[in-house]
């Protein structure tokens, strides 16, 4: 099994991962109790985690309750099959690349990785031998992506605009290309693209 990095965000159409305007209606879910997405949607998204091996996070996500949030909703929905990534995110090993050392309080199932940004997460894609999965934040995407540590990039398209806020793109991207492997509307309005890195070409011989 290849070892891969996916990321996977939602983003309003005018292409940013949060909003500035108290008003802004820009994302279909907010990742509450209440999930307006689609029974298509909504078992694309559990497939993502079926098939994980992984997730990677950063220090700031594990500090402000990502875990502990997804573990409540798992215990509280344990009989939803709706709800099965919930369940894998508490089951699933997880990552944090930090660079201020281990943390005072212990995360279940969870390993720390200090050191040198790409090394780090070259390691935790090794440790989890799979597809590694990271949803944010927006600073920590940005990162991954400028580094060019990402192999595919899954961008779920909210119908809505969210006018000013957060991008994970930056200038430092415009040399580069990535190849559309699928693209997917779904019922409730959402539309997924999957962006993977080209083939490298080889000179001929």
């Amino acid at each position: 099994m290849m070892n891969r990095l996916i990321v996977a965000m939602q983003v309003s159409i005018d292409g940013y991962v949060s909003s500035t305007l108290h008003d802004s209606a820009w994302q279909l879910w907010n990742w509450g109790p209440d999930w307006p997405w689609s029974e298509d949607l909504r078992g694309a998204f559990n497939d993502l985690f079926a098939r994980a091996s992984g997730i990677l996070l950063s220090r700031p996500m594990a500090d402000e309750g990502y875990l502990g949030h997804w573990d409540s909703m798992g215990r509280r929905h344990r009989a939803d099959e709706e709800w099965n990534f919930s369940r894998a995110i508490g089951a699933l090993p997880k990552f944090v690349i930090s660079a201020t050392g281990r943390p005072e309080r212990d995360w279940p199932q969870t390993t720390v990785i200090n050191g040198d940004f790409a090394q780090a997460v070259a390691q935790a894609k090794k440790e989890a031998d799979g597809d590694l999965l990271c949803f944010g934040g927006a600073g920590f995407v940005s990162s991954l992506l400028r580094e060019d540590l990402v192999d595919e990039l899954r961008l779920f398209t909210n119908p809505g605009f969210a006018g000013s806020g957060t991008s994970i793109f930056g200038p430092w991207l415009a040399s580069r290309r990535l190849h559309a492997t699928a693209s997917h509307a779904y019922n409730c309005g959402i539309a997924e693209t999957r962006w993977v890195r080209p083939a490298p070409t080889t000179p001929d011989a």
